[in-house]
């Protein structure tokens, strides 16, 4: 019984034997939207709610190809079941919040490719249903599925990932505006070949699901506290790793950092042990981890220095703020944090290797080649050409009126 979906079936007994996996297990103790529950108190749901809502969208378009007479053999459901389900099962602590932190230059992705390739419990059990299929998912996830639309709906501009997780992200937040009518959206679905096509009725449906996409960004993915919850999580574990704080609370963790963790110790960590690592720091002798660390569990946070964030900042602004948290008795590594987003709305072009964002959504149109959505759509057209841009500073509360006036002028358009 799902929230969001109502009742998910699993019809095939193998899909079961892939969510009993310990690997796919794990995703219960991964927060979805990182540390936005410090922001939004029902912010708790997870990747494991999310894969199997993926999963329950990617059922209705294999249904959906099936009524309207588009032949699917069995080896594609199967595939395009399998990546719709397993697509996040590499994720981190806190999701996306300490990606690139705890393990450098290692992502989300690279562990995903590892658990579905190496020899782990879900590896056995992809491979007794078919021996090619860990390598299979892999190539869908990498971009380089056969057929190519599977990829698509995985990783796209209109894919299983993003039409749950708004829909998900909006019911746990209270987000309205999150909202679009994935029910439209699914009935106007086709294929141009290899390519996935949205009916021309479905037009604007399309259009709410942009904007959703779009508000999302603003009010909840770029929301200023939860920005500032994660760059100071941030701040807290590169502290640690500088110390080499590897009391017994923060081990798991610390194996991390110190360099090469086996897929073993990655998939040993959750988000229980971050927060265990956390109240651990509290308690450390080095009073800038326990201060930080007390500041996050309390959430007695730097607080962030313009009221909504920047498009951007001159580069001596960091150096100005600095100068002023110091003075104040603030290391500024630590307690002076400058946090920088960006996101396209909508993108209309192809490019390769960009991981979905450049695969446009394609209108059919009554006669010729399906056309990319913003020709069609002004609203769209009007979005294509925005680039979400966010920019701000976070010090702590008694530094922040000094900061505001020293920087105030230093905001770039």
């Amino acid at each position: 019984m799902d929230p969001v979906h109502g009742i998910i079936l699993l019809r095939e007994r193998w899909l079961l034997n892939l969510v009993d996996t310990p690997e796919f297990q794990r995703l219960r103790r991964i927060r979805q939207l990182g540390a936005s529950f410090g922001t939004y108190h029902g912010a708790e749901h997870t990747r494991f709610g999310h894969s199997l809502g993926a999963l329950h969208i990617m059922e209705r378009i294999l249904r959906r190809f099936r009524d309207i007479g588009v032949q699917v053999d069995e080896e594609a459901g199967m595939l395009a079941r399998a990546a719709a389900l397993l697509h996040d099962v590499g994720h981190g602590p806190l999701s996306h919040a300490l990606e690139g932190i705890l393990t450098p230059g290692v992502d989300h992705e690279a562990w995903t490719r590892r658990v579905l390739l190496e020899d782990t419990v879900l590896h056995r059990r992809l491979r007794a249903v078919d021996a090619s299929l860990p390598e299979k998912v892999a190539d869908v996830l990498a971009g380089r599925a056969r057929p190519t639309w599977i990829s698509s709906l995985v990783s796209s501009q209109l894919d299983v990932d993003r039409m749950d997780y708004l829909l998900r992200d909006a019911l746990y937040t209270g987000a309205d505006y999150g909202r679009f009518q994935l029910d439209r959206i699914l009935h106007t679905l086709a294929l141009d070949g290899d390519r996935v096509v949205i009916r021309h009725k479905g037009l604007q449906a399309a259009e709410e699901y942009v904007l959703a996409r779009y508000f999302m960004y603003w009010r909840v993915y770029l929301h200023k506290t939860t920005r500032g919850q994660e760059v100071l999580l941030k701040a807290i574990v590169r502290r640690a790793q500088a110390l080499e704080e590897t009391e017994p609370a923060a081990a798991r963790l610390a194996r991390l950092w110190q360099g090469n963790p086996s897929l073993a110790d990655y998939l040993r960590v959750d988000d229980t042990d971050l927060l265990v690592a956390l109240k651990g720091w509290a308690e450390a002798k080095d009073p800038v981890l326990a201060d930080l660390s007390r500041r996050f569990l309390s959430r007695r946070l730097l607080k962030p220095v313009f009221h909504a964030p920047a498009p951007g900042l001159a580069p001596e602004a960091l150096s100005i703020a600095a100068d002023i948290v110091e003075r104040a008795g603030f290391p500024p590594e630590s307690y002076c944090l400058l946090d920088s987003a960006a996101n396209i709305p909508y993108d209309p072009y192809i490019r390769p290797n960009s991981g979905g964002v450049g695969k446009p959504i394609l209108v059919a149109v009554d006669a010729g080649p399906p056309v990319e959505i913003s020709q069609l759509s002004p609203l769209i057209r009007s979005l294509a050409t925005q680039r979400i841009a966010a920019v701000n500073l976070y010090v702590p509360e008694e530094c922040r009126p000094a900061v505001r006036d020293a920087v105030g002028s230093l905001v770039c358009e």
